[in-house]
């Protein structure tokens, strides 16, 4: 966990290997972040382009000069990390962050108990799959708990099955 401005960060990846988020020397970052100052600003990145799911609250968002953005529950918006952004609101979200360049995207997923998520090959796609509530069963046996992150690399395939409901957010993004 990071302390930043507003609140604190968790990293859940971040490419390439040995890059560093204060360096501004990565390609891709994905993590999670607790907004505890009911208004805050968002840390500029300039030459990133920004994903924001909310998990819990609401987020009210003002990309200064270019658009306001209300969010509930898994509602996303995707902008410019050089917009100056001023955040309002106490909120849990999810963040994806790719350098200009790189290709992506987050969405939610709900699975109902027993529920199954097949996931086909991709060549060129990584994706990521954060559990944010409940517990899922690989084909293989082994369990995904509340909070854990699994990769799934170009070209493999996934089958998951829900133990429990269950809520996941899927980054998808260029390799």
């Amino acid at each position: 966990m990071r302390l930043w401005s507003g609140g604190t960060t968790r990293e859940l990846l971040i490419a390439p290997e040995g890059s560093d988020y204060a360096r501004r020397d990565f390609y891709i970052r994905l993590s999670t972040a607790t907004v505890e100052s009911e208004e805050s600003m968002f840390t500029p990145l300039i030459g990133y382009e920004r994903h924001l799911m909310v998990l819990e609250g609401q987020a009210h968002l003002v990309h200064q000069g270019q658009r306001s953005d209300r969010l509930s529950r898994f509602q996303t918006s995707t902008f410019d990390g050089a917009w100056q952004t001023q955040s309002f609101g106490l909120y849990r979200d999810f963040n994806l962050i790719l350098r200009y360049g790189n290709r992506g995207y987050i969405s939610h997923q709900h699975l109902s108990l027993r529920e199954t998520l097949h996931l086909s090959r991709e060549e060129a796609l990584v994706r990521a799959i954060y559990l944010e509530r409940g517990r899922l069963e690989l084909v293989n046996g082994d369990i995904i708990n509340c909070q854990d992150m699994l990769m799934v690399e170009p070209g493999d395939r996934l089958f998951l099955r829900a133990l429990e409901s269950s809520d996941l957010i899927l980054a998808t993004f260029t390799a």
